[in-house]
């Protein structure tokens, strides 16, 4: 045991420390470890710390030790991401978490003519379930600002950032790529006759619609109000607009049920273009417009139908 239990600072600092011989002995553990171990340093001094703490990598620990001692530097000993070097359950409540504190470690030189070095440990809990609440809100501000609130389907912007890729993979690949324009027929009548609640009802409908006929692969967009667009991946005018057909009539048939009193059937109207480099001079949103100007000739020609783009 080395005589530092008498340093004022060895025992008062909020941090663990440990002296260890470059066989990972232990020859000196602080208070703090003791008050958080209930371990004695009188039961710890003089065995191994990997045989205390079988999670330790010893063989990784040895390796740390010796460079430590070799470049008489100090150096971090990396824990991976939710481990821990001593284990320590975590008690407070407010954590929920981490069952164990997580730590960082740093070793110094401490006595080179006897191969002695110093193990501090740093409670890093607090943080790093800090950084964890973060990057949870950060996740779920982006995921705001790419769905659309009513029908949780993706909105313009994210539509617009995937369909860049998807174009770029689609060129590259020499794939099909086609796109779907869908709107609601008369939904200016749904609303007037049963107020907007249940305008809002018959666009979530249509959207879990949308999910139910479509592939994982597909990009399902609400454009605003009753608009929603379609980017097909790998497929080609033919498929696309059997695609659109199967929406139409799926939406033909179905009701939404409103209450005991009111079911509300209605249909749609779809444009049907497919992705053509020269005709849309490299330009999706020129596929867009043309899929939207079928869309209009579908609406004019008596609603209900799809059209595919000229």
């Amino acid at each position: 045991m080395i005589d530092i239990n008498n340093n004022v600072i060895f025992n008062s600092v909020d941090n663990g420390i440990i002296i260890l011989d470059k066989e990972l002995n232990i020859l000196a553990w602080n208070r703090w470890l003791e008050i958080l171990t209930y371990k004695k340093e009188a039961d710890v001094i003089n065995k191994n710390i990997c045989e205390l703490y079988e999670n330790i990598n010893e063989k990784k620990l040895k390796r740390k030790v010796k460079s430590v001692l070799v470049t008489n530097n100090p150096s971090f000993y990396n824990v991976d991401q939710n481990r821990y070097l001593i284990k320590i359950p975590v008690e407070s409540i407010t954590n929920s978490i981490y069952k164990y504190m997580q730590q960082n470690i740093t070793i110094v030189p401490y006595d080179k003519d006897k191969e002695l070095v110093c193990l501090f440990i740093y409670n890093t809990t607090n943080l790093r379930e800090t950084n964890h609440k973060l990057e949870l809100l950060n996740e779920e501000l982006v995921e705001m600002t790419h769905r659309d609130p009513l029908t949780k389907l993706s909105n313009r912007r994210y539509f617009s950032m995937q369909s860049k890729k998807i174009q770029s993979y689609s060129k590259r690949n020499d794939t099909c790529l086609s796109l779907i324009v869908l709107d609601i027929d008369k939904f200016k009548n749904i609303n007037d006759t049963y107020g907007h609640l249940v305008g809002d009802e018959v666009i979530i409908h249509i959207a879990r619609a949308l999910e139910k006929n479509l592939r994982d692969s597909d990009i399902i967009s609400r454009f605003g109000g009753e608009e929603f667009v379609v980017l097909l991946q790998d497929c080609s005018i033919e498929n696309a607009y059997l695609v659109a057909e199967k929406i139409r009539e799926y939406i033909e048939k179905a009701e939404v049920i409103i209450d005991e009193n009111t079911t509300i059937k209605y249909t749609v109207s779809l444009g049907v273009a497919k992705f053509d480099e020269q005709k849309d001079n490299d330009n999706l949103e020129q596929t867009f417009a043309r899929a939207d100007e079928a869309l209009y000739e579908a609406k004019t020609s008596g609603r209900n139908k799809v059209v595919k783009a000229k």
